[in-house]
């Protein structure tokens, strides 16, 4: 599965999006956010966040832009480690 804002907003609320991931592309520059969901015990699932009309995974030029798009959906951050 692959989470559109809207989607991705929408499980957030409901309580199934339980942890968020960045991770820096690797054939084309730029950073992907994924989540994770309550259901999964392991974190080997992880669903990208995708541009609602391509559905191609979303790249961000900036960790800034990243972790906006983060907290836009709801969740708090406060460190990236």
């Amino acid at each position: 599965m692959r989470y559109t804002m809207a989607e991705a907003k929408r499980d957030f609320t409901n309580g199934h999006l339980v942890y968020w991931e960045i991770q820096r592309g690797i054939l084309e520059p730029g950073w992907l956010v994924l989540f994770g969901e309550e259901r999964r015990s392991d974190r080997s699932t992880a669903y990208y966040l995708v541009d609602a009309r391509s559905k191609e995974p979303r790249r961000f030029k900036t960790l800034d832009a990243a972790v906006a798009a983060i907290e836009d959906i709801g969740f708090e951050v406060n460190i990236l480690s």
